[in-house]
């Protein structure tokens, strides 16, 4: 085996701002850090060239057109021809491992290219995609992509799961193939926001709290449960703002505050990058999160690293990613509005709650021990 490895990853998402993208860019980092070789191939966005690693492939207009009008997406898929140019990107880098990160109802151009390959093959498994099959195809849906996940994922070396709970998942389907399981590392910008300057940019009026969701804005997020807390503090004449930061259904979203007459109390500011979207953190006073689809809560980690106290529903992650006395967590959504005024109220027990939160996080998610564990599952492969 040779002692530098050179490694070629796909994510169809990539370089939205989400989950997969901050963890291949963390894992492109550490990997070219310690002198190995890795780049990213995937379908072409606006942004052509995200970094030096970073190989756009055109994508369908078709299909993305599909996507927009079915799902409200923004993500793309490879052309139909698009594998001739995926096979031209890997004869000249001439890749060990292949590294697949998306995970979707078909095969894509990166996958059929990889499969029909015999050089070695890893599978980074982020997304529970049966909930979002359950979510957009009912029972079917779900039977569907829990078919699908198990029929890819026993066709490749290895695979790599962001915590417990996804592979335990994994191995319900039937997998065979061995998991490791290894959470994203998570760091953050040295100097966050202020909370003046945190409300000069977003024009929030002084005396409002800021209550932050930070993530995709779609569906599966059930961000509904946060426009209903805001509706209730508002009720109850509590001063506090909702500011969405992320892409997404951000019309959808907006629409839905003024039915419910909390435009006033709801702020959607689109994407940000990523080091901006990081500072905020600091700068808020309660980090709110709703979704119960997640795979490795990469934002409830950074929230709680940026020592903002977090409340969020119970999910198949919380126990790993944000346990009991580390965030407040709830069974149910109308709860919010309660558990927010407490923790904003009660000093000595937000305090004791974020310190624990952030040596929680920096003892788990280092990027040190993501990149070490990730190329020492390429060496193990590369022994077989």
């Amino acid at each position: 085996m040779k002692n530098k490895i050179r490694v070629m990853a796909c994510s169809l998402t990539y370089p939205l701002p989400n989950g997969v993208t901050a963890s291949l860019n963390t894992a492109l980092d550490g990997i070219k850090e310690r002198g190995h070789k890795a780049i990213v191939v995937a379908p072409e966005y606006k942004a052509r060239k995200a970094r030096p690693e970073h190989y756009a492939v055109p994508s369908s207009a078709l299909a993305h057109k599909a996507i927009v009008n079915l799902l409200g997406k923004e993500e793309r898929v490879f052309r139909v021809n698009s594998g001739k140019k995926i096979a031209q990107i890997a004869k000249e880098f001439d890749p060990d491992v292949y590294w697949l990160h998306t995970v979707t109802w078909m095969a894509n151009a990166f996958e059929i290219h990889m499969l029909r390959s015999k050089k070695k093959k890893v599978l980074f498994y982020h997304t529970l995609v049966e909930e979002y099959g359950r979510l957009y195809a009912g029972e079917t849906g779900a039977f569907v992509m829990r078919r699908r996940t198990k029929s890819l994922c026993n066709k490749v070396d290895a695979i790599m799961t962001p915590s417990e709970m996804m592979k335990r998942k994994l191995v319900k389907y039937g997998v065979k193939t061995p998991i490791r399981v290894i959470p994203t590392g998570i760091e953050m910008p040295e100097k966050p926001f202020t909370k003046k300057k945190l409300k000069e940019k977003f024009k929030i009026p002084e005396k409002m709290k800021v209550l932050l969701y930070l993530g995709r804005m779609s569906k599966e997020k059930n961000l509904h449960v946060l426009l209903d807390m805001i509706k209730e503090l508002k009720e109850r004449n509590f001063n506090a703002v909702l500011l969405f930061v992320g892409p997404g259904d951000i019309k959808e979203v907006e629409r839905d505050a003024k039915k419910m007459g909390v435009e006033d109390r709801v702020i959607c500011t689109g994407p940000l990058k990523r080091e901006e979207a990081q500072k905020i953190y600091g700068a808020s006073d309660v980090f709110v999160f709703s979704s119960q689809t997640e795979t490795q809560g990469l934002v409830v980690g950074e929230a709680m690293l940026a020592e903002t106290p977090v409340v969020a529903l119970v999910s198949p992650i919380q126990k790993e990613v944000y346990p009991e006395g580390k965030a407040v967590v709830l069974k149910k959504g109308e709860d919010f509005p309660e558990a927010v005024i407490d923790i904003l109220e009660n000093r000595k027990k937000r305090e004791k709650m974020v310190k624990e939160a952030k040596r929680f996080v920096q003892n788990k998610f280092s990027k040190k021990a993501m990149i070490d564990k990730q190329i020492k599952v390429f060496k193990e492969v590369l022994k077989k």
